[in-house]
């Protein structure tokens, strides 16, 4: 049993961009917890007990999400953390944890701050560890999405190669997870890890980073073994902002299958005039009120209102303190954070951010970031014309997303006008305000307001015009 954990929360995320300035990765919110606190959950439940988080940006916010889980789980986890004050990367990052818990007897793990994953997995990678070998978790990975990843090549049950956002692909090609069980006397290929990565193809570009995946090449060329284990549940490595919006549809999934009959906590209530469709777990004082209509299954916080004749999709999770009502409708699969609003006519779905606010007839699908307000009648395009997929900028790269491309992604505090329109794809960075009645069809950068400026032709008009 391991028994000993790293969690490299240090990363700055600027793919994850509307979200990096205002979020550290670890403490996104997946299905309306902290991602730290789901990692947490897997890692007691498999034994650990010594945990050193190591952190960097932002780091009050993963702080905060550690002590709220310890505060919820007593004398379970001894939990510590170390600063990061250069992000050099993962090899480096790594190493500091590895230090900081004394590793020197036993293999530790090692998370990516940003990775969801299930604890079954984690299970897995547990049972292929070995004596002085290193192991893997990988995934399977498409043609169409290995230079987006770092590929491994198994042979004979071992990865007998690296590559970092390669070209080639093959039927033994894997997706590199980021989750590791290193050996104890791992630091000397950790601290000899090279400033910049060496497991490129002829043509790649590498940045100075030094990283794990680097780590794991070195060990290769060195002859050290290094044992794959086969993901078999749901894994998103949360780099930019559609992944956030699928691990957060993953968790509503995950979170409402097993629901087979209703859990009323103390205090809560489902009217008699509402209809259900599917099972609901409601938590203390929670209610569903007249004239609602869940058409599957719903997970729902503390004190949080469904009602006036509001419509729930199947597979939705409400955190605590929420307010659904008048007519509002919540799509499926959608996940909306600690107290939030949507009401009178609202349609919402995807993920909303807590404390958010969508009220008088609007149609939003995809992020919308925190403490943000859509003003009335805001309405997002989902659909192209040509039935296409919305091409994305990342860090000046342009690319299609594999999934929710034509999401829309709202940051942290922004605000909508009344009948603001925001074509499919457009992405607005935080404390950003879209005025009344403005026609968005291109990202907007941190910090920036758009106004309509529209010309008006007057003249007169009276009885005159009707022959009087």
């Amino acid at each position: 049993m391991i028994t000993k954990a790293i969690i490299l929360a240090a990363g700055r995320g600027e793919r994850l961009w509307p979200y990096n300035a205002t979020n550290a990765k670890a403490a996104l919110s997946i299905g309306t917890r902290p991602l730290v606190q789901w990692q947490l959950d897997s890692l007691s439940e498999t034994g650990v007990k010594k945990v050193c988080i190591v952190v960097g940006l932002l780091e009050g916010m993963v702080r905060n999400a550690c002590a709220t889980w310890e505060r919820a789980n007593p004398e379970k986890m001894e939990i510590s953390f170390t600063e990061q004050k250069v992000p050099t990367g993962t090899a480096d990052a790594a190493l500091l944890g590895i230090q900081s818990l004394g590793c020197h007897d036993e293999p530790v793990y090692a998370i990516p701050g940003d990775l969801y994953f299930q604890v079954e997995d984690l299970q897995l990678l547990e049972k292929s560890v070995q004596s002085s070998c290193i192991s893997a978790l990988v995934a399977p990975v498409s043609k169409r999405d290995v230079q987006e990843c770092v590929r491994v090549e198994i042979e004979n049950d071992k990865i007998v190669e690296v590559r970092a956002h390669s070209r080639e692909y093959s039927t033994k090609s894997r997706k590199l997870t980021g989750l590791m069980a290193l050996p104890s006397d791992f630091s000397s290929v950790l601290s000899s890890t090279p400033d910049i990565p060496t497991c490129v193809e002829i043509g790649g570009m590498a940045p100075i980073d030094r990283t794990l995946a680097e780590s794991l090449h070195q060990s290769i060329v060195l002859g050290l073994e290094v044992l794959p284990a086969e993901a078999t549940q749901p894994i998103v490595d949360i780099d930019k902002p559609w992944d956030l919006l699928e691990a957060n549809r993953l968790s509503a999934i995950i979170q409402t299958k097993n629901l087979t009959e209703h859990d009323l906590s103390e205090g809560s209530s489902i009217d008699s005039s509402a209809r259900i469709e599917g099972s609901v777990r409601l938590g203390k004082g929670s209610k569903i009120g007249p004239g609602v209509i869940v058409y599957g299954n719903l997970v729902v916080g503390e004190n949080s209102f469904i009602t006036d004749g509001a419509f729930v999709e199947d597979s939705v999770v409400v955190g605590d303190g929420c307010q659904i009502w008048r007519g509002a409708l919540i799509g499926k699969q959608s996940v909306i954070g600690h107290g939030c609003n949507v009401g009178h006519g609202a349609e919402f779905e995807g993920l909303m951010l807590p404390e958010s606010y969508s009220y008088h007839y609007g149609e939003f699908w995809g992020i919308l970031g925190r403490c943000s307000d859509l003003g009335a009648a805001t309405v997002c395009g989902t659909l192209r014309f040509d039935d296409g997929e919305t091409p994305h900028r990342v860090k000046g790269r342009k690319e299609i997303p594999r999934y929710h491309s034509n999401a829309t992604y709202l940051g942290d505090y922004v605000r909508t006008g009344v009948n603001a329109i925001l074509m499919p794809g457009v992405k607005v960075g935080p404390y950003s305000l879209i005025g009344a009645g403005v026609l968005l069809g291109e990202d907007v950068p941190n910090n920036t307001s758009v106004f309509l400026e529209q010309s008006q032709k007057r003249g007169s008009w009276g009885p005159e015009r009707y022959g009087w």
